[in-house]
C-alpha cells in the first residue's frame, strides 16, 4: 500500500485542488440527489393527506415541509401544490448542474494526472544509466509508462470515485432510511453483506480471466508489430502464407480466452441480480405489511424502494472495484520499481573546452554481471587532435565497447581515459556527450524529412549547412534524386531509405554538429568501395578541425589513417600506420591478405 499512495502522491502533484473539488462535487451530487428522490416520499404523503397534525411520521419529513414553506408549515404546503412540483424540479437541475461539473473536474484531473505520470516516467527512462537497459525489457517498460500510468489514473479517477460515491449515497441513505424505520433499513439490507462476499470471489475469477485474455491480446498485437517491421523477409522468404496460419492460431487464442471471460462476466452480473431483486422484493413485502401496521407512511414505502435501489447498485460494484484496487498495486509496485533506480548525473562535472587530443591510459572494462571476462584488457594509446584513428579487429575483440566507455555509457573498471589533460570522469557527461558524436552501424532516423533528421544535432544549421554536410556523407545526390529532396519524408524507422542512404544521412547528421570529436561506428559496412572513398575523401575537410575515430572491418576504410590499432580479445594485438602493419606481417597484414583475395 505505500507504494499506492507514493505513486497518487506523485501523480496529484499540481492537479490536487481540482481533484479534491471533483470529490467536493461528488458530495454535493450524492446530497442533492437522495433530497430530490425523499421529495417524492413528501409529495406522496401529501397527496395521501398523510401530512398534517398529529400525522407526520418522522421529524425529517416536517423538516422538509418546514424548508419547503419557508416555516409556514403543512397548510401553505397544501394550499400552495405548486410548491413540491417546483422543488423537485429545481433539485433535479442543481443535481444535473453539479453532476455535469463533476465530470468536468474529473475528466480534467485525469488527463493532467495521466500527463504527469507519463511526463515523470519518460523523464526518467531518459536519464537512466544506459547499462541499465541491459537488464530491463523495452515491453515492459513500454507496459509501465502506458497500462500501468492508466490503471492508475482510472483507480485514482474512477474506482476512488465509485467508492467516494457508494460510501457517501450508503451513509445518507441508511441514516434517512433508519431514521424513519429501523426495522425496514435492516430487512431492505439484509441481503447486502451475503451478496458481498459473492461478488469478491466470483470477481476474482473474473479478473483471472481478464488477464488470460489481455496476455493473449498482447501477444497479437506482438505478433502484428513483428510482422510489420519484418515485412521484407516475409516477402524475400514467401512467407506470407505461413504468417498468415500463424497469425489465425492467435486469433484462436484470443477469440476463446476472451470468450470464457465474457461467459464469466456476464454469469457473475446476471447472478448478483438475483440479490438485488430479492433485497427489493423483501423490502416491498415488508414495507407493505408496516403500512397496514400503521407504522409507515405511503411515502415512506417508496422513498424506501428508491434508497434500496440507489444503494444497491453501487454496492454490488464495490467487489470489482476491490479487485481493480490489486490490479492497481501490482501497478504502482512497477511504477515505483522503475522511478527507484537512481538516474545518471548528467550535469556535475568540469566543462573544459575539448580539441580533441586523447589519451587511453591503461584502460580496462568488464561488464558487472561477469567481471572476471575483460572486454577491454590493458589497451593504451593516445591521440592527437584533427587526427583519423581507425580500430579494426574481429567481431567481440572490443571495438564498439572502446567508443562506449569514451563516452561514458559504462563506467571504467581500471585505467583512465583524458581528453585535452582532463580526466574524463571529471568532464560533465552532458558536456563529455556534446563534444563526443558517434555515426552507429545501424543508425535510427526519426519520422521526420531528411532534412530535419540532419539538422537534429545542430537545430540552427541553415540549408547551405545541411547541403555541406549531405556533400560530405555522399548522400547529396540520392536526396536530390528524390521528388521531393531534402523535404522527403524517411517513414518509421527510416524504412522509404535503402541502408546504405540512412547511414550516409546519419553520417550528414554527425557532421554538421561540428564537434570534435568524431565517432564512425561501422558505419560504412553498408555502401560500396567507391561510395566508401568518396565519403573518406570528403572527410579530409574537415582533417585538423575534428579528431575522428573509425571504427571499421574494411582495410580499404583504414589505410589511409594516421594511426590504426587492432584489437584482439581486448587487447591491443598491432598500432601503427597501414605500411607499418603490413611490414610487421601480423593480424592486419593477414586481413588485408584476405581481402585482397576476395576482390
Amino acid at each position: 500500500m505505500g507504494n499506492l499512495g507514493k505513486t497518487f502522491k506523485e501523480m496529484i502533484q499540481g492537479t490536487k485542488g481540482l481533484y479534491v473539488a471533483s470529490f467536493v462535487f461528488q458530495f454535493l451530487m450524492v446530497l442533492f440527489s437522495v433530497f430530490t428522490q425523499f421529495l417524492s416520499k413528501v409529495l406522496v404523503d401529501a397527496l395521501n393527506e398523510t401530512l398534517g397534525p398529529g400525522n407526520i411520521v418522522d421529524p425529517l419529513e416536517g423538516f422538509v415541509v418546514q424548508i419547503l414553506t419557508l416555516g409556514k408549515g403543512y397548510q401553505y404546503l397544501y394550499d400552495n401544490k405548486w410548491i413540491l412540483p417546483t422543488a423537485v424540479a429545481v433539485s433535479g437541475l442543481i443535481t444535473a448542474f453539479v453532476s455535469f461539473w463533476r465530470f468536468n473536474l474529473r475528466t480534467k484531473a485525469g488527463a493532467r494526472i495521466a500527463k504527469r505520470g507519463r511526463m515523470k516516467l519518460y523523464a526518467h527512462l531518459e536519464r537512466l544509466p544506459y547499462r541499465e537497459y541491459r537488464t530491463q525489457k523495452s515491453g515492459d517498460l513500454i507496459q509501465t509508462c502506458t497500462r500501468d500510468v492508466d490503471l492508475t489514473r482510472k483507480f485514482m479517477m474512477m474506482d476512488l470515485s465509485q467508492m467516494t460515491y457508494t460510501l457517501f449515497t450508503v451513509i445518507l441513505c441508511f441514516s434517512i432510511l433508519f431514521s424513519i424505520s429501523w426495522k425496514l433499513t435492516l430487512v431492505s439490507l439484509a441481503a447486502f453483506p451475503v451478496m458481498f462476499v459473492y461478488s469478491f470471489f466470483l470477481i476474482k475469477e473474473v479478473r483471472r480471466r481478464f488477464r488470460a485474455t489481455d496476455d493473449s491480446e498482447a501477444v497479437m498485437v506482438d505478433k502484428i508489430s513483428q510482422n510489420l517491421n519484418g515485412v521484407r523477409v516475409i516477402k524475400a522468404y514467401n512467407g506470407e502464407k505461413k504468417e498468415i496460419a500463424a497469425f489465425e492460431e492467435t486469433l484462436k487464442d484470443y477469440g476463446k480466452k476472451f470468450a470464457r471471460e465474457k461467459r464469466l462476466s456476464a454469469f457473475f452480473f446476471g447472478s448478483s441480480d438475483i440479490f438485488i431483486f430479492a433485497s427489493r422484493t423483501v423490502a416491498i413485502i415488508y414495507a407493505i405489511y408496516l403500512v397496514f401496521a400503521h407504522e409507515i407512511t405511503a411515502g415512506t414505502v417508496v422513498i424506501s424502494y428508491t434508497f434500496v435501489n440507489m444503494m444497491v447498485w453501487p454496492l454490488r460494484n464495490t467487489a470489482t472495484t476491490l479487485s481493480n484496487l490489486g490490479q492497481t498495486l501490482a501497478a504502482t509496485d512497477r511504477i515505483q520499481k522503475l522511478l527507484s533506480i537512481e538516474l545518471e548525473d548528467t550535469e556535475t562535472g568540469s566543462r573544459p573546452a575539448i580539441s580533441g587530443n586523447m589519451v587511453f591510459d591503461h584502460v580496462s572494462f568488464a561488464f558487472p554481471d561477469d567481471p572476471n571476462t575483460p572486454i577491454l584488457d590493458d589497451v593504451c594509446f593516445s591521440v592527437k587532435k584533427g587526427q583519423t584513428v581507425a580500430i579494426m579487429g574481429k567481431t567481440g575483440s572490443g571495438k564498439s565497447t572502446l567508443i562506449q566507455v569514451l563516452t561514458r555509457l559504462y563506467p571504467l573498471t581500471g585505467g583512465k581515459i583524458v581528453l585535452d589533460d582532463v580526466d574524463i570522469n571529471d568532464i560533465a557527461l552532458s558536456h563529455l556527450r556534446r563534444n563526443i558524436v558517434p555515426v552507429l552501424q545501424d543508425p535510427f532516423l526519426f519520422s521526420k524529412t531528411i532534412s530535419q533528421n540532419i539538422k537534429i544535432a545542430k537545430p540552427e544549421a541553415t540549408e547551405e549547412d545541411i547541403r555541406r554536410a549531405a556533400r560530405i556523407a555522399a548522400v547529396d545526390g540520392a536526396i536530390e534524386g528524390f521528388k521531393e529532396g531534402y523535404d522527403t519524408a524517411v517513414g518509421e524507422k527510416g524504412v522509404t531509405l535503402s541502408g546504405g542512404q540512412k547511414q550516409r544521412v546519419a553520417i550528414a547528421r554527425t557532421v554538421i554538429s561540428g564537434a570534435p570529436i568524431l565517432v564512425f561506428d561501422d558505419s560504412l559496412s553498408a555502401v560500396d568501395t567507391a561510395t566508401d572513398l568518396a565519403i573518406r575523401s570528403e572527410l579530409k575537410e574537415l582533417q585538423g578541425s575534428s579528431t575522428v575515430l573509425l571504427i571499421t572491418h574494411r582495410v580499404m576504410s583504414a589505410k589511409d589513417a594516421d594511426l590504426i590499432i587492432v584489437l584482439d580479445h581486448g587487447k591491443i594485438a598491432e598500432m601503427g600506420t597501414n605500411d607499418e602493419l603490413i611490414r610487421n606481417n601480423g593480424l592486419y597484414k593477414r586481413i588485408a591478405d584476405i581481402q585482397s583475395s576476395l576482390g
